[in-house]
């Protein structure tokens, strides 16, 4: 194979590649936009842990398994470079 055409063959096979991470951009932006409303949505959420205050929650409350809670936030804290949800949700002990 000649220079020119090893070039150009070269330059066939980095178009390709072009294409080929283009299309994969346009698809994880798809995937990210789909998923943005959701992160927004659990940032949102309030999440209260009434243990500590002896209380019971009114009906505007649900409850959620501390476990998936903590969970929950850490995965929102892996979607964010500030990571904000560094809390733990703890029990605190009875005084």
């Amino acid at each position: 194979m000649t220079v020119p055409e090893r070039r150009d063959h070269e330059i066939t096979e980095l178009r390709g590649r072009v294409r080929y991470l283009s299309e994969r951009v346009r698809q994880l932006e798809r995937e990210l936009a789909a998923t943005e409303p959701v992160v927004a949505a659990v940032r949102r959420a309030r999440m209260w842990d009434f243990v500590p205050y002896e209380a019971t929650p009114d009906p505007d409350w649900v409850a959620i398994d501390r476990q998936d809670a903590q969970n929950l936030l850490r995965a929102l804290a892996g979607t964010d470079h500030w990571r904000p949800w560094t809390t733990v949700i703890e029990r605190r002990g009875a005084t």
